[in-house]
């Protein structure tokens, strides 16, 4: 009994339970779902080989290459798990019982295959900073990921002296790596500054690493108060700045002091200055050539001390928009402190009187005077210049009608009249050349 119930079960087992229904619902059914029956000659509707019967190709003799010995092909199916037929075809399934011995076998090489021989190792540190440095920067900065021989070689100071980041985003820490590689020419025009700029800031002033920039151009960047004390705390050997449009205070002008080397400052339109912090800077900067207080709003104090402090070097000044607070005898005492003056720019100074005019004819070696909008100063006054024979230029915008303007041109026929409607003292960049500052190229040449 029990050897005929566990014949029934199996039976039961092995029945299968099926669907059928007419043919014409089987054919819409089948038209929905988007396929159709297969017809008996179809190669989808044979059986399906078995495991045992699928052959493998043989993986151990790639492409295109020598063929190897049979020691070398039997080794290599060992290896690989399989019994090799006597065709050299592995099958799938037969695997070896006999573990013991295995070796293990190398391909072998293809002819023409790369053998990973570095051809610039070949090549001298000098040879490769003579290839790096035809690279832009952005290039320069994906090779030093090839290896570590080219990230110390990409990092060299001979190859980052000149660099241009104007305009663009500098996120937090970005600005102190730049300094860390040796620049010594940097334009920061219009860039965006994320502070801080250092992301290990205090270590690396308490370590005194200055940074080794000495021409530094900040004009209209966007820069806060912490982030530019912060640059201007590691920047001592500074020969030209620009901080034209930012945000200054007495701190930030003491470091500013602190760059003994300091020849050429722009502070135009700069706000935050104090008679503190310029006297720190007229005091210290003593090799300075050209300043360019423009549209500053200087205090009357401010004001009394320039024009007694100033280095008796100074070349070329700006005071343009002092308005008010810049008078005659202001004038009168700048001239004798500093009396090597070349250009002199007052414009928009309402107090100053044709006095001021005749005391500017003490200035020797005068190539260049602006007394633009000084409405006070009546249109004769300026005959007096003449008697200045290296004056070359002369701007005297909003001052007088043509007629006299014509007169005044013909009176003076050496010297050019309303030429330069905008000031280039200790600016950076003049006209429309963007690629260099003071004289200096920093933007990288075209790769084609």
């Amino acid at each position: 009994m029990a050897t005929k119930a566990r014949k029934r079960k199996s039976t039961d087992e092995c029945i299968k339970t099926t669907w059928d229904i007419d043919g014409e619902s089987t054919k819409l059914l089948y038209s929905d779902m988007g396929v159709g029956l297969l017809d008996e000659d179809s190669i989808d509707s044979r059986p399906l080989t078995t495991p045992a019967q699928a052959h493998m190709p043989d993986f151990t003799q790639p492409p295109g290459a020598p063929k190897a010995s049979h020691t070398q092909m039997s080794c290599a199916s060992v290896s690989n798990g399989y019994n090799q037929a006597p065709g050299n075809t592995p099958v799938i399934g037969q695997h070896s019982a006999n573990t013991e011995g295995l070796q293990i076998c190398k391909r072998l090489r293809l002819h023409g295959e790369a053998h990973g021989d570095d051809m610039f190792s070949c090549l001298s540190d000098e040879l490769m900073l003579s290839v790096f440095q035809w690279l832009p920067r952005t290039i320069l900065a994906k090779c030093a990921r090839v290896c570590r021989r080219w990230k110390r070689l990409t990092f060299d100071e001979t190859l980052w002296r000149r660099l241009d980041l104007a305009g663009k985003v500098l996120v937090c820490g970005v600005l102190g790596r730049v300094l860390n590689r040796g620049v010594h020419v940097l334009r920061l025009a219009k860039a965006e500054i994320h502070t801080p700029l250092y992301l290990d800031f205090h270590t690396a002033f308490n370590n005194n690493r200055f940074s080794k920039v000495q021409y530094l151009d900040l004009s209209m960047a966007m820069i806060d108060v912490e982030g530019l004390q912060q640059l201007s705390g590691v920047c001592r050997n500074l020969k030209k700045l620009s901080l034209e449009h930012c945000t200054l205070n007495d701190n930030i002008c003491g470091h500013i002091a602190d760059n003994k080397q300091l020849e050429v400052l722009n502070m135009c339109m700069c706000e935050g200055l104090t008679a503190e912090g310029l006297s720190r800077i007229a005091s210290q900067c003593l090799r300075l050539e050209s300043l360019n207080l423009a549209w500053t709003d200087l205090s009357r104090d401010s004001v009394l001390l320039l024009v007694l402090c100033l280095p008796k070097g100074l070349l070329k000044l700006n005071l343009s928009g002092c308005r008010e607070q810049l008078t005659d005898q202001d004038i009168i005492q700048l001239v004798a402190t500093c009396p090597h003056l070349k250009e002199l720019d007052v414009s928009d100074a309402t107090m100053l009187t044709a006095a001021s005019v005749d005391h500017m004819t003490l200035l020797k070696g005068l190539e260049y005077a602006a007394f633009s909008r000084c409405y006070h100063i009546t249109p004769p006054a300026f005959m007096t210049l003449t008697q200045i024979l290296t004056l070359l230029a002369l701007d005297v915008f909003g001052m007088m009608k043509e007629s006299s303007l014509q007169q005044l041109k013909e009176s003076m026929r050496h010297v050019e009249i309303n030429k330069y409607p905008f000031s280039s003292i200790a600016r950076p960049t003049t006209g429309v050349r963007r690629t260099s500052i003071w004289g200096l190229r920093v933007r990288d040449p075209v790769v084609v």
